[in-house]
């Protein structure tokens, strides 16, 4: 997997605090971290805008 920031590796690391544990994809490169949350909010974050060009024109 390539790194949306800057296109290096990413590795899957496991992530913990005292009551959630959870695996991320960081980039050894930048340190960008991406889960499922995040993608999540990117691709509604994306298509919301799109829908708002789209009804601009």
């Amino acid at each position: 997997m390539d790194c949306p920031k800057c296109k290096g590796m990413m590795m899957l690391e496991r992530f913990s605090d005292f009551f959630l544990v959870f695996y991320a994809w960081k980039c050894i490169n930048c340190g960008a971290i991406i889960d499922r949350t995040i993608s999540n909010n990117r691709r509604k974050s994306l298509a919301a805008g799109k829908s708002k060009t789209v009804a601009a024109r």
